[in-house]
């Protein structure tokens, strides 16, 4: 009787580890999400951005490409005769709008994430392709993976 009441405390021991490991393990998981909202949070504000920037280089585009038709159209009727200032400084403005559109888009394909460090941008990168360890987080590998929540 002595050896079966061993056994069952040394059960119990283990049992008892086990669900301190478990709690810890679920607690470092939560906090991992908690931590993990505020980057996804960031990518999906500059994914937005680079969609309104986008289009909104679209439209400059159309409207440069206008007002260079209009000085095309302006400069056949006229000769060489001086452009109105008006026409000349608004393609000017949009020119150098477009720049800036350019630009900014050229830094956001360079850098979508400028103020994470690099750690951080690869546990982004790790997490949005639902690869390694993150596989279990995303809802996708969920239901691919037979696990349910």
């Amino acid at each position: 009787m002595d050896n079966l009441s061993q056994r069952y405390l040394r059960l119990c021991q283990a049992y008892s580890q086990l669900a301190e490991r478990y709690t810890k393990l679920d607690i470092d998981h939560m906090t991992l999400r908690e931590k993990l909202v505020p980057f996804l949070m960031a990518f999906k504000y500059y994914k937005q951005m680079t969609e309104q920037l986008t289009a909104e280089k679209e439209a400059m585009q159309r409207e440069l490409n206008e007002l260079r038709d209009r000085y095309q159209l302006l400069v056949s009727q006229n000769g060489n005769v001086a452009i109105h200032e008006e026409l000349l400084s608004a393609l000017a403005e949009a020119e150098e709008q477009m720049e800036l559109i350019e630009e900014t888009l050229k830094e956001q394909e360079a850098d979508p994430d400028p103020n994470l460090l690099p750690i951080e941008k690869q546990l982004l990168e790790e997490y949005t392709r639902g690869s390694g360890d993150f596989q279990v987080l995303l809802p996708q590998s969920l239901s691919h993976s037979g696990v349910t929540a």
